[in-house]
């Protein structure tokens, strides 16, 4: 019976390895809401592109197209900081958020204005 058991656990342990280690694909649109403080919602659509080395680029396509000029990700954590800016405005955008699955959950900044940002990935899936 305990080797049994054993045996269990062991295969448990290694099911549950390549969950534990999935990487997340993040190039594709993601999109959804911004939530500021005041209530107010506003639509948001981000495209990424990850590079085989890793590397994170990409653009918003609203609430204004304009790409995005830093980026720091950190593919073990999901953890995304990124800013952009409106060139007509002026305005600085900030996302400070985290990826867990097909969804960015954080917050996003345009000058002072601050809110909650929920993405979900435009994902297909064929019938």
């Amino acid at each position: 019976m305990k080797a049994k058991l054993s045996m269990l656990v062991i295969f448990a342990m290694f099911v549950a390895l390549p969950a534990a280690s999935e990487t997340i694909e993040i190039s594709g649109t993601w999109s959804g809401n911004w939530v500021t403080q005041g209530g107010v919602w506003n639509a948001v659509t981000v495209q990424f592109v990850q590079q085989d080395s890793g590397k994170l680029s990409g653009k918003f396509l609203t609430p204004v197209q304009m790409d995005i000029r830093k980026v720091s990700f950190d593919p073990k954590t999901g953890k995304l900081l990124l800013e952009a800016v409106d060139e007509t405005s002026g305005t600085n955008y900030k996302l400070d958020g985290k990826f867990q699955g097909t969804e960015l959950k954080g917050t996003l900044s345009a000058n002072e204005m601050a809110g909650e940002l929920l993405l979900i990935k435009w994902t297909y899936v064929p019938r």
